[in-house]
C-alpha cells in the first residue's frame, strides 16, 4: 500500500497533530494525583511560624476523586448519591466528621453496605486541601475556600485555618482546643506543595500518641474477669507484640475484638525497646485494613 505524503496533504497533518494533542492530554488527565499526605508527630523547635494551624477531626479520612470517594487505603466509600451531588470534577481531601467526640458514629456509618441517608445526614465533609492545586499549601487554601464555597452545600465545610506565632501559643491552643474536646491540632506548611506520604509537609499535635495494632490472641482474664478476656494480645507492624488490656471496656471482656481486627491504643511515648509505654485500649479500627504486621 502507498503511504500518503504529509508535505501533499497538509488537512491530514493538521489532523494528526490535533490527535496527538489529544492523546497527550487524554494522558496528563488519567495521570493519578497523589496518595494522601499523612502526617508526622510534632516536636519542640519546628518553625510554628511556616505552618498553618487547624483543628484535628476525629473521624473518617474521605478523598474525593473528582467522581467518587474513597478511603485513605483506596477503597470505596459508599455515599447517597445526594450527598456528593453536584460535587466538582477536581480532588478534595477531607474528614467526615459527625462532631467531637463521635467516632464511632462516622465509622459506623461508612461501613455500611447500603447507604442510609438518616445517618449520613449526621456528617459533614470538612475539606482540608485540593491534591490537584498547584502552589503551596497558602496558595491552594483560597481556591480551596471558593471551591467549597461554590458548592453552598451545609455538609460540605472548609476546614478553618490559622497562623500561630509561636511554640508557646500553640500549645495553649492545643490545650483550649481539647478541654473544648477536639482530638488536638494539625499544622501544615505553607509552602508545602500536595504530595503523598508521610513528612513534615503536615504535622499532628495532641497531648498523646496513639497507634494501631493487630489482634492476634485473646488472653484469659483473673479475679472479677474470670471467664472473661483479661487482654488483647497484639502486635505491631513492626512484629512486637504487647497485652493490651487497660483500658478495655467491660463489653469488649465479654466479647473481644476478634482475631484480625485493627484496635488503636494510646500510649506515653515508647520503652528503648520500641514497646510503647502505659499502653491503654482506645478503640477498635472497622475503616481500614489490618496493618502488614510480620509473621511468626
Amino acid at each position: 500500500m502507498r503511504f500518503f505524503h504529509l508535505k501533499t496533504l497538509p488537512g491530514m497533518r493538521w489532523t494528526l497533530w490535533f490527535l496527538m494533542a489529544c492523546w497527550c492530554a487524554g494522558v496528563y488527565a488519567a495521570t493519578p494525583t497523589p496518595g494522601p499526605t499523612l502526617a508526622q508527630a510534632y516536636r519542640p523547635g519546628i518553625d510554628v511560624t511556616a505552618y498553618w494551624v487547624s483543628e484535628k477531626y476525629d473521624g473518617v479520612r474521605a478523598l474525593w476523586t473528582g467522581q467518587e470517594l474513597l478511603s485513605r487505603q483506596g477503597l470505596p466509600i459508599r455515599a447517597p448519591a445526594w450527598f456528593t451531588a453536584g460535587w466538582p470534577n477536581v480532588p478534595l481531601d477531607g474528614e467526615l466528621w459527625a462532631g467531637r467526640g463521635q467516632f464511632e458514629q462516622v465509622q459506623a456509618t461508612v461501613a455500611q453496605g447500603l447507604p442510609q441517608d438518616a445517618p449520613w445526614r449526621a456528617l459533614r465533609y470538612m475539606v482540608f486541601d485540593l491534591p490537584g492545586q498547584p502552589g503551596g499549601f497558602g496558595e491552594r487554601l483560597p481556591h480551596l475556600r471558593q471551591t467549597v464555597a461554590a458548592l453552598n452545600l451545609p455538609w460540605v465545610q472548609a476546614v478553618p485555618q490559622w497562623r500561630v506565632a509561636s511554640h508557646s501559643a500553640l500549645m495553649q491552643q492545643l490545650r483550649t482546643h481539647e478541654k473544648a474536646g477536639a482530638e488536638g491540632l494539625m499544622l501544615r506548611r505553607d509552602d508545602a506543595p500536595y504530595r503523598g506520604g508521610r513528612s513534615d509537609d503536615l504535622l499532628k499535635l495532641k497531648s498523646f500518641e496513639d497507634a494501631e495494632a493487630l489482634v492476634i490472641g485473646h488472653l484469659p482474664g483473673r479475679g472479677k474477669y474470670a471467664g472473661q478476656t483479661g487482654a488483647l494480645l497484639v502486635e505491631t507492624p513492626g512484629g512486637q507484640r504487647f497485652r493490651l488490656g487497660s483500658g478495655l471496656p467491660d463489653a469488649l471482656r465479654r466479647s473481644p475484638p476478634p482475631i484480625g481486627s485493627v484496635v488503636t491504643y494510646r500510649h506515653n511515648g515508647t520503652h528503648a525497646s520500641g514497646l510503647p509505654r502505659f499502653a491503654r485500649f482506645w478503640r477498635v479500627r472497622a475503616d481500614q485494613p489490618p496493618p502488614q504486621a510480620a509473621t511468626h
